[in-house]
């Protein structure tokens, strides 16, 4: 046969939908001024990413969205392809729901590895429960898109610029191969509640002699009281095997939101994230992908505690704004570096940010934002570090 059957039947089942065939092209540009350390960084980004959604039948659709990007920062440009999202949906029973090709995951704990993902998953409804699993591969990932987390066995080169002439050593992301099984459940304790629970396997495919692979036991419980509150109370359990040692690190955060009965939309919000660090019962927390926790200062997740605190509102239906400050510390000693930091002290300093969302159209938004970091309202910092400072625009066009 020329043809492999699979190639046939999806051809076969697109047939009917072909006409409704849904795309356009998305263009992204972002602008950011900062001074990490008394010295101001431009950057830009400009991304073009034409997308189409083929419905393949009544029981599937087929997503596609691919672009490249012009990441400008201090007078160099780079050029960048990537391939966003390729998802083959497949809905061959009523309960089930079948994924694959570059697609979206986010665990339980929301804080351990989320984004997208080459790989295959499924998921179920039994009853009020659902259920869902899947695998997922990150090496074909563009590496600063993915922000997967490095390891010792990752290339040395990992924050290099891409050099065409070293392709696949500057552009794909480090390799892990994933395996996640998890279930929610509505109603849990209370008709208000939900329980999003499961575990997530994580295994180290570079080089490395000495692999860093982990195993995570991870929750988050989702609950709405009367009154327009909203509060989100998540943890992990993580066991690290590196070159045959077995040690535990442990992550929780708590967030809990206030929407006050008033004729503007707004929310109040407060919580905090923590990470376990390097000690002497403890190892540092390893989340798969790497997540920054400010919008200024940007620690990992690893060894790091922040306090937040925000204020978010809907002026009018096309104008919102976000005004949020936090505070960082330090759970361990060697986690976060920094060439201002001086001394042993766990408390970073805390920062206040801004931003605001424009939507003139549908097809057209606009983002404003901006803040600071003090590091003279901690103590880790020298004396005299310079105060740090972002500027970023933002616009998206779809047509």
């Amino acid at each position: 046969m020329k043809y492999p059957l699979f190639v046939i039947m999806i051809l076969f089942a697109a047939v009917p939908g072909i006409f409704a065939l849904d795309y356009g092209v998305l263009v992204r540009e972002e602008f950011e001024a900062e001074a990490p350390g008394g010295e101001t960084d431009l950057s830009s980004k400009t991304t073009a990413a034409p997308w189409f959604s083929l419905p393949l039948g009544s029981r599937g659709d087929l997503s596609f969205s691919a672009g490249i990007s012009a990441d400008w920062r201090q007078e160099t440009t780079q050029y960048i392809p990537e391939l966003f999202r390729l998802e083959l949906s497949l809905r061959p029973l009523s309960p089930l729901a079948i994924r694959a090709g570059r697609i979206s995951y986010e665990d339980p704990s929301l804080f351990t590895a989320k984004g997208y993902f080459d790989g295959v998953s499924a998921a179920a409804d039994i009853g009020s429960v659902r259920l869902s699993g899947g695998l997922y591969y990150t090496g074909l990932l563009h590496r600063d898109r993915a922000n997967v987390k490095a390891s010792p066995g990752d290339p040395v080169n990992y924050e290099a610029e891409l050099d065409y002439g070293d392709f696949s050593g500057t552009y794909f992301a480090p390799r892990r191969f994933l395996g996640a099984l998890q279930s929610e459940f509505p109603g849990f304790i209370t008709p208000r509640g939900t329980l999003h629970a499961g575990v997530l396997a994580q295994f180290d495919f570079s080089d490395a002699p000495d692999k860093v692979n982990s195993q995570y036991l991870l929750f988050r419980y989702v609950v709405n009281p009367p009154g327009g509150f909203d509060i989100s109370l998540a943890g992990a359990v993580e066991l690290i095997e590196i070159a045959g040692d077995t040690s535990g690190a442990f992550a929780s955060s708590l967030e809990a939101g206030w929407a006050p009965p008033t004729a503007l939309s707004d929310r109040v919000s407060a919580g905090f994230r923590w990470a376990s660090g390097t000690g002497s019962s403890t190892a540092a927390y390893f989340p798969v992908v790497s997540e920054a926790q400010g919008h200024i200062l940007k620690p990992d997740f690893s060894g790091i505690m922040t306090l937040r605190g925000g204020y978010q509102a809907r002026f009018l239906p096309s104008l919102s704004a976000e005004l949020g400050m936090g505070y960082f510390l330090r759970t361990d000693s060697s986690a976060f570096s920094s060439p201002d930091l001086e001394g042993d002290s766990y408390f970073l300093g805390g920062e206040v940010f801004a931003s605001a969302l424009w939507v003139p159209l549908a097809d057209i938004s606009l983002t404003l934002g901006g803040g600071a970091f003090f590091p003279q309202t901690g103590a880790a910092f020298r004396d005299g570090a310079p105060v740090r400072w972002l500027f970023s625009l933002g616009t998206i066009f779809s047509f």
